[in-house]
């Protein structure tokens, strides 16, 4: 059963955190000498079939699109209805192409207690698509409906220091508007100097069922 986090945690996520396959082509500008903006997409491959990819999701307001089969930065001219994006990034929030956050049918599968070398194949059912729907939920808001987005519960959250780590051993499949499967494990929510809302996550194509 997925446990969601309640509107007052939201809250206080809220106040803690903002004080503070195809043949993919690699965004790796790290920005350059006449000043210009680092990518806010960058994915490398490792070198075992798997790709980790870092999305600068530190904007407060404007989210950042992701596409699996580009391995790159989208840039949806109507997010609610272009099936070019994937996933969608702000902060600590993170939507699919589907449901009430898309007109893509992207879904999501949520597999928990698995490695993710363990996952060879999507499941053939369980999948969800993003609703928050109801009055004041999203991540626009920071606050939080049940279900709301699929990629909801990503995080466990430590009060003592407020600050977010992915939920051990859980992966998750996203089906793409184009009818692929990638496994996706959520890696950090920081940076190197301890940032939020640099998201990197590692991923892979899966054959289909």
């Amino acid at each position: 059963m997925r446990r969601h986090t309640t509107p007052l945690l939201r809250a206080t996520l809220f106040a803690c955190l903002f004080s503070q396959a195809c043949t993919p082509t690699f965004d790796t500008d790290d920005g350059d000498s006449d000043g210009e903006p680092a990518a806010a997409v960058v994915t490398e491959a490792r070198g075992d079939g798997t790709y980790e990819t870092t999305i600068d999701a530190t904007d407060e307001e404007a989210w950042v699109y992701f596409d699996f089969e580009a391995a790159a930065q989208a840039e949806p001219g109507d997010p609610a209805d272009d099936p070019a994006w994937d996933l969608g990034a702000l902060r600590f929030n993170i939507k699919s192409n589907g449901g009430t956050s898309g007109s893509g049918g992207a879904a999501v599968a949520i597999l928990d207690g698995v490695a993710f070398d363990d996952v060879l194949q999507p499941p053939t059912a369980g999948y969800v698509e993003d609703d928050a729907s109801a009055p004041g939920s999203g991540g626009d808001s920071m606050s939080e409906t049940s279900p709301g987005y699929a990629f909801d519960n990503w995080f466990a959250y430590n009060p003592v220091d407020h600050t977010l780590s992915p939920v051990a051993d859980r992966v998750y499949v996203v089906r793409t508007p184009e009818g692929n499967h990638f496994k996706v494990e959520l890696l950090s929510y920081y940076d190197g100097a301890g940032t939020p809302g640099i998201l990197s996550l590692r991923w892979a194509a899966l054959a289909a069922p």
